[in-house]
C-alpha cells in the first residue's frame, strides 16, 4: 500500500520547464544599479586580523594569517595555494585617511601635489596639518577565477611595504612582449593572468604576511584565449569593463578597510 501511494505521488509530480529560468534571468533586479552593488576587495589577514579571532563577531572559521580574505563573501582563502586573477586596470592613488586608519577622507587619485604640504611621520609617512594620512597605494581591478570556469570583479589595494609588490607587477606586465600577427607587441594587461599567493615578510618592525605574484601564461604560451576554456569570454569581458571605466560608466572608489587586513 506504501509503494502504491509514493509511485502516485511520484506520477503527479510536474516536471520544472527550465526555460522559465532563462525567461527569468535577472528578475527582480529592475530598481539595481552598479551603485547598489559593493565591489569585493581582497587583501591578506594578519595576525591581529578580527577574522582569524575565535571570540571576535567576524570571526571566519577555519582562518588563519596569511589566507585571503573577501570582504563582500566574507570568504577566506589558502594563501599558500593562492587564487588565480587576469588585471584588468591600475591607478596609483593618494588616498587620505584620518588617524589610525579611522575612516577616508579623501581620495586625491594621482594628483600627488596633495603631498607637498605633508610632514614625514617617524616611518616616513606624510602627515597633513590635521594629522590625517596620505597613503600612496597601488590599486588593481581584477578578474578573480573560480574552478568552474566562473569569474567575477574584485579590487586589490597595494600600500606600504606592499607598494613594491605593485610596481613589480606592472613591471611584468610592462615588459611582457608577445607575438601578434607577426609583431612583437606588448598586450593589455588581461591578455594573461597571473597566481596571486601570500609570503610571509619581516623587518626589524615586525613580521606579516605580503603579495606573491607569479605569471601563469607567458609569452609563448598563447595567453588566457588559449589556456583557458572560457579565456576568450574573460578578455572580451575584462575589455569592456576597461571602457566603461575609461569612459567614466564605473567609476571605482575606495572603502573603509581594517588596518589588519593588509
Amino acid at each position: 500500500m506504501a509503494n502504491e501511494v509514493a509511485n502516485k505521488k511520484e506520477s503527479n509530480v510536474v516536471a520544472f520547464d527550465e526555460s522559465i529560468l532563462l525567461e527569468d534571468a535577472g528578475s527582480g533586479q529592475d530598481g539595481m544599479s552598479k551603485d547598489d552593488i559593493l565591489m569585493p576587495r581582497l587583501g591578506i589577514l594578519q595576525q591581529m586580523s578580527d577574522q582569524i579571532n575565535k571570540r571576535h563577531g567576524d570571526y571566519i572559521d577555519g582562518a588563519e594569517a596569511g589566507h585571503i580574505f573577501d570582504n563582500v563573501a566574507k570568504t577566506a582563502h589558502d594563501g599558500e595555494q593562492g587564487i588565480t586573477v587576469v588585471p584588468i586596470t591600475y591607478r596609483r592613488a593618494h588616498i587620505e585617511w584620518k588617524p589610525d586608519r579611522g575612516g577616508l577622507v579623501a581620495d586625491h587619485g594621482s594628483d600627488s601635489s596633495c603631498l607637498e604640504s605633508c610632514t614625514r611621520g617617524e616611518k616616513g609617512e606624510y602627515m597633513t596639518a590635521d594629522g590625517n594620512q596620505i597613503v600612496i597605494t597601488g590599486e588593481f581591478l581584477v578578474y578573480v577565477l573560480d574552478d568552474n570556469g566562473g569569474y567575477f570583479p574584485a579590487l586589490i589595494s597595494m600600500s606600504g611595504s606592499q607598494f613594491k609588490k605593485a610596481k613589480q607587477w606592472n613591471a611584468m606586465i610592462s615588459r611582457l612582449m608577445v607575438p601578434i600577427k607577426g609583431k612583437s607587441e606588448n598586450p593589455a594587461m588581461f591578455w594573461t593572468a597571473y597566481q596571486l599567493s601570500t609570503v610571509p615578510e619581516s623587518n626589524d618592525l615586525g613580521s606579516w604576511f605580503g603579495w606573491g605574484i607569479k605569471m601563469k601564461f607567458d609569452a609563448s604560451s598563447g595567453g588566457l584565449i588559449k589556456n583557458h576554456a572560457a579565456g576568450s569570454d574573460i578578455y572580451l569581458a575584462a575589455r569592456a569593463m576597461k571602457k566603461s571605466i575609461s569612459s567614466g560608466d564605473i567609476k571605482v572608489s575606495p572603502e573603509s578597510q581594517d588596518d589588519d587586513v593588509m
